[in-house]
């Protein structure tokens, strides 16, 4: 009867710097991996075979790297930090959905090289941890980068942050924000035409594949934060920042309000990234409270950026939030059971 006790008590510890109470890390990846699919799945069904493409061409990139790498850890006799290829696909399928669908194919591909040369294979060798998601590295640096090469033609549109369409927009007053969703409500689901706020929440074929159906990523989300214990709290405050904003500003500068909730909460790049990037185990803060100040700092950012149409504007609050990560989790040091600041002399 004690040895049964004792079996009980026992509890599984994952490797550093994080635990996950019953999940090792490649049954975590493979079950993260399942719920991103279902999303994966509707992405494919709204926006087309382009998405699809999207997906197969990050993960297949994904693969190929990690196929090199074993190879030549094998050749040298050293160990492969990725033995397993669960996580790297867990990476890759965030970058097919993470990616507008507009943006082209190669785009993608160099967006999932870096992913894992640089900010998996690379941070991981040469940093004690992960301090940047390496998705959300890897998008910043490429996008804006192409953004700002004013010497390629059409280097907006290659970066896809600074899209000239979506900089001609204007979302500070509601005549101008009414006038730019435009862009949703031209969907037409079984004959009948949907409404921007309809399209937003449910049927998107303008946007990041992984928000073709913002309430069904909202549904996967929430089953995938309380099954494999994400951070919750960094996902409520976020959502909850973005919505009380949206409102906020809708009452006091006029429009309707939820519009601006389905706009700002329900884009593609808002609900996907709060669930399935902004909970990134390493590049996100461990004390609670700290958690908390990340997510409220994420909605607002966020809330901001998408008001100077900056297409995927989270992204880049993401990433200034991972390099405040090491910052915040020094921010709250719970004192040691029997600790005693010692005075002068002691």
């Amino acid at each position: 009867m004690k040895q049964k006790n004792k079996k009980t008590l026992e509890n599984k510890i994952i490797s550093p710097p994080h635990f996950y109470m019953g999940f090792e890390k490649n049954e975590l990846m493979l079950k993260t991996f399942l719920m991103m699919s279902i999303i994966a799945a509707a992405s494919v069904i709204i926006m087309g075979v382009n998405a699809l493409i999207h997906i197969l061409v990050a993960l297949g990139t994904v693969l190929i790297v990690h196929a090199f790498f074993l190879s030549y850890h094998q050749r040298k006799g050293k160990k492969n930090p990725y033995d397993s290829p669960a996580s790297l696909m867990v990476a890759g399928l965030i970058v097919g959905l993470a990616m507008p669908i507009a943006s082209p194919f190669e785009i993608t591909a160099a967006v999932a090289f870096l992913t894992v040369v640089v900010f998996k294979y690379g941070q991981g060798r040469y940093f004690s941890r992960k301090y940047l998601n390496p998705v959300v590295a890897a998008k910043v640096i490429l996008l804006v980068g192409l953004s700002g090469m004013i010497f390629l033609q059409d280097s907006l549109v290659l970066g896809l942050i600074f899209h000239p369409h979506h900089l001609k927009l204007n979302l500070f007053t509601p005549e101008g924000f009414q006038a730019s969703m435009w862009i949703f409500q031209r969907e037409t689901v079984l004959g009948n035409e949907l409404t921007a706020a309809q399209s937003l929440m449910f049927w998107q074929t303008h946007g990041w594949i992984g928000g073709a159906c913002g309430i069904l990523v909202l549904i996967v989300g929430s089953i995938a934060v309380y099954w494999l214990k994400l951070k919750w709290r960094i996902v409520v405050s976020t959502f909850a920042v973005l919505t009380i904003l949206a409102i906020s500003y809708g009452l006091i500068v006029g429009g309707d309000p939820l519009l601006r909730v389905a706009f700002h909460v329900f884009t593609g790049s808002s609900i996907f990234m709060m669930f399935f990037m902004a909970t990134e185990p390493q590049s996100t803060p461990m004390p609670e409270i700290s958690q908390y100040i990340f997510g409220i700092s994420l909605g607002a950012l966020t809330f901001v950026l998408q008001l100077f149409n900056i297409l995927g504007g989270s992204i880049i609050a993401l990433f200034a939030l991972n390099i405040a990560t090491v910052w915040l989790d020094k921010f709250v040091k719970r004192k040691p059971y029997g600790y005693k600041k010692l005075k002068q002399g002691e």
